[in-house]
Parts: C-alpha cells; structure tokens; sequence
C-alpha cells in the first residue's frame, strides 16, 4: 500500500477554476504594469524640452547580464553630450539586446534633456524600443485575461454539469428507499 503524505493539489473543475483566476489576475498585472512604464516614459518625454546632439561613448550591461558575454545581453547606450556649457555623459533606464544594431559608439544622435536635471534624457529611438515591449506586453496581459475568463466559464459549466449529475444520482438513490 502507498502513501503519499504532504502533497496536496488541486485538480479537477476546481483546480481549473482557480488557474483560470489566477491567469486573469497575471493579466492585470501585465497591463497595469506596462501602462505604468508607458506613462513613466510619456512624463519623461514632457519633462525632457532641451534638444541636444549627443555621441554614444560606449553601453552599460544590464545587471542580469553582468555575467554573460554574449553579444545578445541586454545593453543601453551611453551619451556624451553638452548642456550650458557642462559636458555630460548618461545612459538611458532601458536595457535592449537590440541597442547595438540602433546605436553605433562615436555617432552622433539627437536627444532631448530635463533642463532641471540635465542627467535625465528622452531619446525617440529607445522610447520605439520600449513600445514595442509594451505592446507585447499589454497583449499577453490580453490574451491572459481572456484566457483566464474562458478557463473558468468552461470551470463553471463542467462544476455544474458534475454537481448536477451527482445531485440526480443521489435523489434517484433516496427515491430507491422510499
């Protein structure tokens, strides 16, 4: 005889029930998320009014990619440019495999900086980047939710016809004693 002590799971409609809740709930989280980043970027657009031409001098490395050498590791450029007379040199927030194929070291690119923390920058060609991350991100928040919603609504139907087929066989079985 076996027994299996400790693992408990949750199978059945019921399981189904809360996976399907649980997608939805991922989903939110998904589009919530993106729509944070998405209006994160659009403050820094409208906070970023000094139009300046920057040279990218080199890319960070992503932490997560520290340890990677790979040429696929996640990078963000590195700008050098001039606001008032002081020479800065910033990198972006955004960490793309694809920043070496749009950003070339030593080319000329046009940003836009906080005239209040000159540190800060907008540049259109990471905010594309970004884009794209978040439409797919939004999308799979989407697909998730909806998912989710007809996960649980074929939950609901198959609770339904089980409970509905074990309350019949238990009425025909008191109608037996009778």
């Amino acid at each position: 005889m076996r027994v299996n002590a400790g693992t408990r799971s949750i199978g059945g409609p019921f399981g189904g029930l809360l996976g399907s809740i649980l997608m939805v709930i991922i989903g939110i989280a998904f589009i919530f998320s993106s729509s944070f980043i998405a209006k994160q970027n659009a403050s820094l657009k409208e906070r970023c009014t000094a139009e300046v031409q920057a040279t990218v001098i080199g890319f960070a490395r992503s932490e997560s990619s520290d340890n990677g050498s790979s040429s696929s590791s996640a990078v963000t450029p590195v700008f050098e440019y001039d606001y008032k007379g002081t020479t800065y040199s910033s990198n972006a927030n955004s960490y793309s495999s694809t920043f070496k194929n749009t950003f070339k070291v030593g080319n000329s690119y046009t940003i836009c900086v906080d005239p209040d923390d000159p540190m800060e920058f907008y540049s259109e060609d990471i905010s594309k980047s970004d884009g794209t991350f978040l439409k797919i991100f939004r999308w799979l928040g989407i697909g998730l939710i909806v998912f989710g919603i007809m996960s649980f609504i074929i939950s609901i139907v198959i609770v339904v016809v089980i409970g509905g087929a074990v309350g019949l066989a238990i009425m025909e079985l008191f109608k037996k004693k009778e």
